[in-house]
């Protein structure tokens, strides 16, 4: 049943979960636009991150909210995080190798031990690794050495700025800390990253020698800063953008935009190719309720009051790649969104388009999602029987099968009289004699 849609709520939660190929985190920006024109709408709430992603379009860095981006383009505003980050865990905690889990450290955030440093040199070892365990004592003297020891002082590296600063090195067991191995990719023992403060890294692969080990550290802290740097492109190539924006419930468009950050784009270069991991539309009542997104998700998964021909629409654009093919290309998505009701739980379906637009050659590309809200919405109803018009229905489909029956029996009873020899005969002689006659 279709009625006019009188929604009790002025606001409209989009979820997003959506990794940009080619787009690095500190250049993209998801903003919400009115229908017509450039106006931004201004975001009730918003609860999102951006994580950058290597070429395959796996996780590879420190997850981060867009401001974060902001505060590292400056190394004051880099050093006001670092600092707030120490303060929050701890420096002792911050600093700790992640040996062990029963170590006496809470070794909860991995991204805090990265951003809490200029630099850190990770060991990503397993006990039960022959080359890891030939390889400990040597990690040793190289953390003696560069962390120093009683009035021994540190050793620091000079980055391409010529400010001197500190490297942390930090073992981390993969056996008790599988998850987060898993999570940064891991395959191999003993691998060595050094990461920077904004998550990207670089992996060393060379002799694993005190001797060349410091000298790799002193080059690779040269050639970026603290902050960002050219070389760790290969590793960051795009960005994920996970989370949810609370906004007016009116006809807009979120846009996946590119540009903003701490470059100039070149518009024939920008690609804003994307892969669509979720994309659904929710009332704000589900982040009150749930504050993980794939939580709320959750609720998009067949309700018993509505049928596979709503929840097959509440997100079908999950899991669907759009890559551009030529220069100054974008993909647009179309979206109609239709509110629909069973009982007490309301969601949102849409029906969608997609489309490429041609740019002009100085328009830098950006990936849109226009939505339309319809002014209607779906009421799903279950018409229910009474036990009399069960009775009913029983009775005719009884009453139909015995009249079927009698037919079919009378049916026999006349095939067999007419196939009997007296039968035959009697009516042979009655036309003979007529024939006769």
């Amino acid at each position: 049943m279709m009625a006019l849609d009188k929604a009790g709520s002025d606001s409209l939660q989009i979820n997003f979960d959506v990794d940009v190929h080619d787009i690095e985190c500190r250049n993209l920006q998801v903003v919400v636009y009115a229908q017509n024109g450039k106006e931004k709408l201004g975001a009730l709430g918003e609860d999102f991150w951006l994580r950058p992603i290597d070429t395959s379009g796996k996780t590879d860095g420190v997850a981060v909210r867009p401001q974060d981006y902001q505060w590292q383009e400056q190394q004051d505003d880099h050093d006001k995080v670092m600092q707030k980050v120490r303060h929050e865990d701890g420096a002792e905690e911050i600093d700790s190798d992640w040996s062990s889990s029963h170590d006496g450290f809470k070794h909860k955030s991995f991204e805090h031990v990265i951003q809490g440093h200029d630099f850190t040199f990770i060991n990503f070892f397993a006990g039960w690794c022959s080359h890891c365990q030939k390889f400990a004592p040597e990690w040793d003297r190289i953390a003696e050495k560069i962390h120093g020891k009683g009035d021994a002082p540190g050793m620091k590296f000079p980055d391409k700025d010529g400010i001197e600063r500190p490297i942390r090195l930090i073992k981390l067991n993969c056996v008790d800390f599988k998850e987060t191995c898993v999570e940064k990719g891991i395959d191999a023992y003993p691998t060595l990253r050094l990461y920077k403060a904004d998550g990207s890294f670089t992996v060393y692969d060379g002799r694993r020698g005190e001797a060349e080990i410091v000298l790799w550290l002193y080059w690779m802290a040269k050639m970026s800063s603290s902050s960002w740097g050219t070389h760790h492109e290969a590793f960051e190539r795009g960005c994920n953008a996970r989370g949810r924006l609370q906004v007016p419930r009116v006809p807009g468009h979120l846009e996946l935009m590119a540009g903003g950050g701490d470059q100039t784009l070149n518009p024939r270069m920008t690609n804003v190719s994307h892969t669509i991991k979720h994309l659904s539309f929710s009332d704000l009542s589900v982040s009150a309720a749930e504050n993980d997104m794939y939580r709320a998700a959750r609720l998009l998964q067949p309700w018993k009051h509505f049928p596979g021909e709503v929840t097959r629409n509440l997100a079908p654009l999950d899991g669907r790649k759009f890559v551009t093919s030529g220069f100054h290309q974008a993909y647009i998505h179309e979206l109609k969104v239709v509110s629909t009701v069973a009982g007490k739980e309301t969601t949102y379906q849409f029906q969608h388009q997609t489309r490429i637009s041609k740019l002009p050659e100085a328009a830098i590309p950006q990936a849109q999602f226009h939505y339309d809200i319809e002014p209607f919405s779906i009421h799903v109803e279950t018409d229910g029987k009474r036990w009399y018009d069960f009775g009913t229905s029983l009775c005719a489909v009884l009453g139909g099968a015995f009249v079927v029956l009698r037919l079919a029996s009378r049916f026999s009873v006349h095939l067999s009289a007419s196939l009997k020899p007296g039968a035959k005969a009697q009516r042979g002689g009655a036309m003979s004699i007529g024939h006769f006659e």
